[in-house]
């Protein structure tokens, strides 16, 4: 299964270039997860080595909805698309340009479930 890849980079597979993960001591033995190639990742001496991880907040449009007494006055008669409960919470944002209506984000009380509708 040669892809023509060759690679020096130790964060490399040298034979199909698929990323591998760092173990976190060195040396170690990693597995390339796509080709099952084994590689020995050597220590570095004398050499600044860290890792990197990034956190995602999520967003209005991600979270998982509100609850019925922090809705207020955003409650709505819909029915929801999965289980069929006729009360939703909701919320509009101008996601197309300013000559078009709002999209509005209806989240199912009972299920959770997201709607969208394009006015």
């Amino acid at each position: 299964m040669s892809l023509g890849f060759v690679s020096q980079d130790g964060e490399f597979c040298g034979f199909c270039g698929t990323i591998l993960s760092l173990p976190l001591n060195a040396p170690a033995q990693v597995e390339c997860k796509v080709c099952s190639t084994k590689w020995l990742i050597k220590e570095k001496n004398e050499e600044l080595v860290c890792r990197v991880e990034k956190i995602y907040e999520r967003t209005v449009a991600d979270t998982d909805g509100m609850d019925t007494e922090d809705a207020g006055d955003s409650l709505v008669d819909h029915i929801c698309s999965k289980c069929g409960h006729g009360k939703a919470s909701y919320s509009t944002m101008q996601t197309r340009s300013a000559d078009e209506g709002q999209t509005v984000f209806y989240t199912c009380l009972k299920c959770k479930k997201k709607d969208i509708e394009y006015s």
